[in-house]
């Protein structure tokens, strides 16, 4: 609404540069992690100098995103791009907006973002590139940068320690390779890991499914954006709890920014391996019990069987008294 209000003044008789000048900068991202770090990066200080918002729905993935008509639209009135530098869409909508004078930000080559050292890359380098934007910004933004990346590692390392205090950390599990990073500074040991469902072949399946095999893998860890229906089968074929984690904030309602996504993957982390480590319990209690019952059964089996040798006996010697 403001950028629509400044541009009615600034189409006024004398409105003049100046109103132009405070005009909001519009800032595009390709995807709500993206988008949440900028807005963090910007901070209060920045926040009316600057409107973010993000193309692709949260939950699904950038490769297989279709644009639309409206995407181009947005793409053309920005005047930054941030984007994680692969986006297949992303080259023919930019063509398509017309969008000539617009900077572009590639967080590429930085890995996932899902765990703090990740994420840092994407948080510093969306800062350089806003300091280089707008030079006035840049002690600003750094400073927001360093204190979100502070709150990113405390928020990681609590969750380690509570991986730790439930005694979960060495828990195996099978994992879609991009969580491999997040789950193993987490204290988890990830037995095997896989690619896009779509891409596997035969022998990564095999590879996959014989290490989901070892009865002390606890679950199988897949992506929300992607097809999890691999990872679910697996984890039914083998008896093993299934957890979706997301990539991107938002996917998940109510969790709308990357710290109450991460905090959300964590909580599901914690309640697949306490689950299957209560279940194994169970299990293994039951198979005690049934263990204990057929002793029993046996045992009584066995004094029936003394007993009523013990009766013939002394049929027998009753009967030769008898005599």
């Amino acid at each position: 609404m403001s950028v629509l209000l400044a541009a009615s003044f600034a189409a006024m008789p004398g409105a003049g540069s100046a109103l132009a000048e405070d005009m909001p900068i519009v800032i595009v991202c390709t995807n709500s992690a993206l988008a949440d770090f900028t807005v963090n990066v910007l901070g209060d200080e920045l926040g009316d100098k600057a409107g973010v918002e993000y193309i692709m729905p949260a939950g699904v993935c950038p490769s297989h995103f279709d644009t639309s008509p409206s995407d181009v639209s947005t793409i053309s009135s920005a005047d930054i791009v941030i984007s994680l530098g692969w986006e297949p869409w992303l080259s023919d909508l930019l063509e398509s907006s017309d969008n000539d004078d617009v900077s572009e930000i590639e967080c590429i080559g930085f890995g996932e973002w899902n765990y703090p050292e990740g994420a840092e890359k994407h948080i510093d380098k969306i800062a350089s590139g806003l300091s280089e934007f707008n030079a006035d910004w840049e002690d600003i933004v750094t400073s927001n940068a360093e204190n979100y990346t502070g709150r990113i590692e405390a928020a990681y390392e609590a969750a380690r320690l509570q991986v730790m205090s439930l005694g979960l950390d060495g828990t195996k599990v099978i994992a879609i390779e991009w969580y491999e990073v997040f789950l193993e500074g987490l204290g988890f040991q990830v037995a095997a890991s896989y690619g896009p469902p779509e891409g596997l072949s035969t022998a990564d399946i095999f590879d996959v499914t014989e290490a989901c095999g070892d009865p002390d893998v606890a679950m199988v860890v897949d992506n929300f954006q992607s097809t999890i229906d691999f990872g679910a089968e697996l984890a039914f074929d083998y008896a093993k709890a299934h957890v979706v984690l997301s990539n991107f904030p938002g996917a998940i309602p109510g969790r709308y920014t990357y710290l109450e996504n991460m905090e959300y993957n964590i909580e599901e982390l914690v309640n697949g391996a306490t689950t299957y480590r209560s279940t194994q319990k169970e299990i293994s209690d039951l198979e005690s019990e049934v263990s204990s019952l057929e002793f029993q059964r046996l045992a009584l089996i066995s004094a029936i069987a003394v007993l009523s040798a013990l009766l013939v006996i002394s049929a027998i010697i009753a009967r030769r008294k008898a005599r």
